[in-house]
């Protein structure tokens, strides 16, 4: 079994802007950017102290009355062969979140290898009877 090396997968600076997937030896992956939206807290409590004011929407004009703040975080799965991402049923892919950072790629990738010996992927291969 041959390793995925960080030369396989790509950088922080890519994983910012696309998703990035690849596949070995029957595991197919994916690598990307997960958001979520948290209230801005620290804004709020500007807002209230008068120190600061709501953010206004630049298309509308209007004010933003519950502003958010993105917090990011590293999604990495993996799931058997042959179907894509997209077609592959949820149930048939195994997902950890990380840090969005370098540290949180090179602990993905950590797994995707960790993964990749865990388990017999031609074994778990999805039949095309199967597909979704």
């Amino acid at each position: 079994m041959a390793l995925i090396e960080k030369t396989d997968i790509m950088h922080l600076g890519f994983l910012k802007k696309e998703s990035f997937t690849g596949s070995s030896e029957g595991m197919r992956y994916r690598m990307s950017k997960v958001v979520y939206k948290d209230p801005d807290t620290e804004l709020l409590k500007k807002i209230e102290a008068g120190e600061a004011d709501y953010p206004v929407d630049k298309k509308t004009g209007e004010k933003i009355m519950n502003p958010t703040k993105e917090r990011l975080r590293l999604g990495v799965w993996v799931w058997p062969e042959p179907f894509s991402f997209d077609k592959t049923p949820e149930d048939k892919k195994l997902y950890k979140e990380l840090a969005f950072d370098e540290a949180g790629v090179m602990e993905g990738l950590a797994w995707l290898n960790a993964q990749k010996s865990e388990n017999d992927w031609t074994e778990l291969r999805i039949s095309w009877k199967d597909r979704p």
